[in-house]
């Protein structure tokens, strides 16, 4: 009676699904990167067209909507984060 091979025995499974899970945390490190320039550079046009406008009260609901984009744009990142590292 022959003996029967494991897929496993031939190809190495579990290396091949560590790969792609780096990679996919990677691919998911570079997005939420790429998010959060997006987000700053997004939020440095709205001050400049604010400041634009020479209205201060203009000027300043701007800057406050600014850092609110930027703390949540960056909470979002830094918990995506955590759990791609799960």
């Amino acid at each position: 009676m022959a003996t029967q091979t494991k897929p496993n025995d031939i190809f190495n499974v579990q290396g091949a699904f560590e790969r792609i899970a780096d990679a996919n945390r990677k691919a998911g490190n570079d997005y939420l990167d790429l998010y959060e320039k997006a987000v700053g550079q997004l939020t440095a046009l709205e001050l400049k067209t604010a400041e634009a406008v020479k209205l201060p009260a203009v000027t300043e609901i701007a800057k406050t909507h600014a850092d609110v984009t930027r703390k949540v744009a960056k909470t979002y990142a830094d918990t995506a984060r955590d759990l791609l590292k799960a």
